[in-house]
């Protein structure tokens, strides 16, 4: 199951924002995170399998429906499940 979401190319290495040590980088966060350069929210949180289909995101969250383009660390809450979205640079 995917938790953290990596997009393009971190200013700081993923493993330094997402993990606690190399250990834990290495043994658990690694498998559970998506490196990908799609910018457009709704599909990555289908890309991550958060949700079914985009049109899903866009019933019921509109305000969801955004690319994100600057640099930044966000968390993500749909339903019970939380995604924490690390968003680089262009490769």
């Amino acid at each position: 199951m995917v938790q953290n979401v990596v997009i393009g190319k971190p200013l700081v290495p993923a493993s330094e924002l997402i993990a606690n040590s190399k250990t834990d980088w290495e043994e658990c966060e690694r498998s559970q995170t998506l490196f990908t350069d799609t910018r457009f929210l709704p599909a990555i949180m289908k890309e991550a399998g958060l949700v079914s289909s985009i049109s899903e995101v866009r019933r019921n969250q509109p305000a969801l429906m955004v690319n994100l383009t600057e640099p930044d660390c966000v968390w993500l809450k749909w339903g019970k499940r939380f995604l924490f979205i690390v968003i680089g640079l262009d490769r």
